[in-house]
């Protein structure tokens, strides 16, 4: 069975994140075919650009950046829970994903890939109105 990772994707203090992610977690608990888990950027204190090599080469001088590593290749997909700061996502979570080792994707990932491309334009094609005021 697939598992699917809700990464958390803020470390700010105050952040409302948390409360969205749980429900998030509940909900998609719920479901029988997958296994959902909430991983916590936070959690792992990932400075900002501290690794001396690009993250493509897979080779990490940190313990922390191992360890995030290791945790996301537990996982076969992800649901990113993450506010919009400045028209993009925060920068933690852009460091957190930049670190990934490289991706090479799998038979399952196409057929995934088409749904999501069959409900992109599902959805465009019924806004369509809306986008020119019909």
């Amino acid at each position: 069975m697939a598992r699917i990772g809700i990464i958390l994707g803020t470390t700010r203090p105050g952040r409302v994140g948390p409360q969205v992610a749980q429900w998030i977690e509940k909900t998609a608990r719920a479901r029988e075919d997958a296994d959902f888990e909430l991983v916590d950027l936070a959690d792992y204190d990932l400075p900002l650009f501290d690794e001396p090599r690009s993250p493509l080469t897979g080779v990490y001088a940190h313990a922390h950046t191992r360890a995030w590593s290791a945790r996301i290749a537990e996982l076969d997909g992800f649901v990113f829970v993450t506010p919009e700061y400045n028209r993009s996502i925060p920068s933690a979570l852009k460091n957190a994903i930049e670190r990934f080792t490289t991706f090479t994707p799998a038979e399952r990932h196409d057929a995934a890939l088409q749904q999501m491309l069959t409900e992109v334009i599902a959805w465009t094609n019924a806004l369509e109105p809306l986008r020119h005021g019909s």
